[in-house]
Formats: structure tokens, sequence, C-alpha cells
């Protein structure tokens, strides 16, 4: 399998072919349109499968998808109100992020960051194959590739769990050097994961987005304070994805809080505890609480007062990719053009699923690099799992437990069928066919 370059594999997992089949898709994550060389434009879905393995399939296929997951697309396409972008690359690699590291022995400001998980790729291609590993890139280029995909960001049917909008965004970030780039190579598709038992209805990830914008922010601006400027990012107010948890955090730390106003306890119990205080702030601002299109605004600001930005590898980055609707992209020399698609192979049986595997590969890598700075700060990591999740509501009597890890109670017994209306001409008024019910969930 070929990586591109910014991305190492774990030494110790084998790569397992990736065998995409559009009937295994339960939420579909993506969709755009790929300009390769030498063949017809196309469109591709990206989606996931019941464990988080990712399919990329052909539009064409559409009709193959489940029920459920053809509706997610319909629903998509109807309220973006988009067509799909395009994206000019010769190969495209898809990168499931799973854990951000930021590390804390950072030198300036658009220091690495490592995004952990699983890449699969390259597409279009006659075998790509997913190993786990890790990706380097810069705050800058997180930052910027959540900003521009918001756009065209992934979305879902709003849910009781999920009622402000939910959506799922992505990330076109460099795997390569700006020369690879500019010839359609070394491109990563990311998008931060949702575990599949976090997953109710959708596979929206605005909470983690959240959290990781939240985190490359915070690192910009102590930077900023450490090095006098730039005063923007000094500046900047920061939201927090959850103000309950910056809450808890200030009363750990002494503080005590009265609406927005935290106001440190002074308790004097001992020398080293008082001179701790006299190191924290009497007052502090309780931040307030955002979501994701709250962090990408605050993103967009801190990229215009980013020193440096944005870099050659951005501006090339940028360029292969355009809206829905625009003409396709130019690289300066025009593309031959294949007469006529090549006939649809048949798919080969799929195997069934493989459990999903822990994520101890991680740590080898969190570890190599503790090890590289012996005694440093700790790196702060963003996680796909939040700190603490709300445990399942219980079980309603009667209702046998293994039942509660579908999300529920037991379904209530059908209701005695009524006898039927001879040959009534139509449906009584206000009353949806049966088949309508369907769509209802």
């Amino acid at each position: 399998m070929s990586h591109p370059r910014y991305f190492v594999p774990h030494a110790a997992s084998a790569a397992e072919p990736v065998r995409s089949d559009a009937a295994e898709m339960t939420h579909v994550v993506d969709a755009f349109r790929l300009e390769a060389p030498h063949l017809l434009e196309q469109e591709w879905v990206v989606g996931v499968d019941a464990v988080g393995n990712v399919h990329v399939v052909p539009a064409s296929e559409r009709e193959l998808l489940p029920a459920a997951t053809r509706a997610q697309l319909t629903h998509h396409e109807v309220a973006s109100g988009r067509t799909p972008r395009r994206i000019a690359a010769s190969e495209l690699y898809f990168f499931a992020v799973e854990l951000v590291e930021h590390p804390a022995n950072a030198e300036g400001f658009n220091d690495p960051v490592y995004l952990y998980g699983h890449l699969s790729g390259p597409w279009p291609g006659d075998a790509p194959m997913r190993v786990p590993g890790q990706l380097t890139v810069t705050r800058g280029d997180v930052l910027a590739g959540l900003v521009h995909g918001a756009a065209d960001a992934f979305h879902y049917v709003q849910t009781p769990e999920s009622p402000a909008a939910p959506r799922g965004y992505h990330a076109l970030l460099p795997g390569d050097r700006p020369e690879r780039l500019a010839e359609g190579r070394g491109l990563v598709l990311a998008w931060p994961a949702v575990p599949p038992e976090l997953q109710v209805g959708n596979a929206s990830n605005g909470p983690m987005v959240a959290r990781i914008l939240h985190d490359v922010l915070t690192q910009l601006q102590e930077d900023a304070h450490t090095h006098g400027g730039p005063e923007p990012l000094a500046r900047m107010e920061l939201p927090v994805p959850s103000r309950a948890m910056a809450i808890a955090d200030l009363e750990m730390r002494g503080y005590e809080v009265k609406g927005d106003v935290a106001i440190l306890r002074r308790n004097h119990p001992g020398l080293l505890t008082r001179m701790a205080e006299w190191l924290r702030a009497e007052k502090v601002k309780v931040p307030a609480e955002a979501g994701a299109p709250g962090f990408l605004e605050v993103a967009r600001k801190a990229l215009e007062s980013l020193p440096g930005w944005p870099s050659e590898t951005e501006r090339v980055l940028r360029a292969l990719v355009r809206a829905g609707g625009s003409a396709p992209v130019s690289r300066g020399t025009p593309l031959p053009m294949a007469a006529a698609p090549a006939p649809k192979r048949p798919l080969p049986p799929r195997e069934p699923p493989k459990p999903p595997r822990p994520d101890d590969w991680m740590r080898d890598f969190l570890d190599a690099h503790a090890a590289s700075h012996p005694g440093g700060a700790q790196p702060k990591l963003t996680r796909a799992k939040p700190a603490f999740t709300a445990p399942p509501p219980p079980a309603k009597p009667g209702t046998p437990t293994w039942m509660t890890d579908f999300g529920g109670a037991a379904p209530a017994p059908p209701a005695p069928a009524k006898p039927k209306a001879p040959s009534a001409p139509s449906s009584p008024a206000g009353k949806k066919p049966d088949w309508m019910s369907d769509f209802d969930d």
C-alpha cells in the first residue's frame, strides 16, 4: 500500500483490503465529484458501516444503499441546496480521525498536530487498503481544513438527541509537499469519526469538531501570550464546548462560580497554598458555550492573524477544490477523457465484518513522543469519546435488559387488525397510508 508522505502507518498492524459495498453502509458522511486524469468526472459517496469501516462507492450505485441510508443522502441533497463539490486529484485518501495529540513543547505558532486513525485508499484504485497510523499536519491545516469544508458539511435530520441541525464535518488535509499536491497526489480527506456506539440515528461529529477546534485555538492563544503576540490571537475570546465542564474545572481549582463570574476562595491553609492562590486571578469570566459553528467562526478569524498564513501548501491545496456547480478545475493542460465508462464489474461476496479493534496501537506513537521529550509537559489529547457519557435510561418494567442495547424498550405489540371497509374509494381524510410510517422513524 502506498501512503502519503506525512502519514506513518503503525508498524505492528497489517494493512487490510477495503471492499466497499453500498449495501453495507449505515451512514453517509460525504459526497463529492472527483476529477481524475484519464477518467470521466464521477460522483462518489462516502459512508461507514455498523463497525465504523469506510466505504466509498460511485453515486451510480445509489439504489443499492439501504433505504434509511438512501434517505440520509436525499435529505442532505435537498437540505444543503448544493451540488457536490469538485476535487481535482489523481489519488485521494480517506482518514477517520479518532484521536488528536497537541504537543505541549511547541516552538512557535503553526506547530505540528498529530492525528491518529485509520487511513483508506488510494481512490480511484484497484486495491485500496486500510491501515491505522499517524498523520502529521499543522495547526493551520486543521483550522483551514475544517473552515473551508464547513460549507459542504453533510446535513442530517434533527433528532431528539441532536436538535441543533446536526452536521457531518470533514477537512481536506495535505499529506505531501506542495509540488506533489499540485499533481493531484497526496490529498487526504479527513473527518473526525464518531464511535459506532455513540451514533444515534446519524454520524454527526459536531461535538468532536468543537473539541478539536477548542484545543487547537487554546494552544495558539497560549503561544500568543508567551511570545507577546500577535495581539488578535492573544485577545480573542474563546468559548468552550461544554460550559458545565468548564464550571466544574473552575470549582476544582478553588473558584466559586456566581453567574458569569468565578471568584477565587481564599482558604490560606498553608504557605504553599497561599503562594498558589497569589498566582491565580481573583476573578475570572466563565466562558460561553459554543458548538461547531461558533468555533468555526473563531477559527476563521484566527487564521487571519496566524503568522505566515496561508502557506504555500494551503494555496496549492485549496486551488484543487471548487464549489458544486462551478467549472472543472484547470490544471494547465487538458486531461484526456475516456470515450465511455468502463463496464461495471460484479462485486465479490463480502466477508462478515470484523469486530472493532482496540486502540492500543495509538499508545505506541504517544509513548514514542513522550520518550523524545523526557520530563516535558504532557500533550493535550482530543478524543472521539467525550470525557463523560450519560448512562442510558433504565429499561421499562417488563422489558428484557438485552433490548436496551438497541436504544430503547421493546416495541409495543401490534394492535388487532380492524376489519377493512368494503371497497372504500379513497383513504379517510387525515389518515396516512401505512407505507408512509416507514419514513417517520
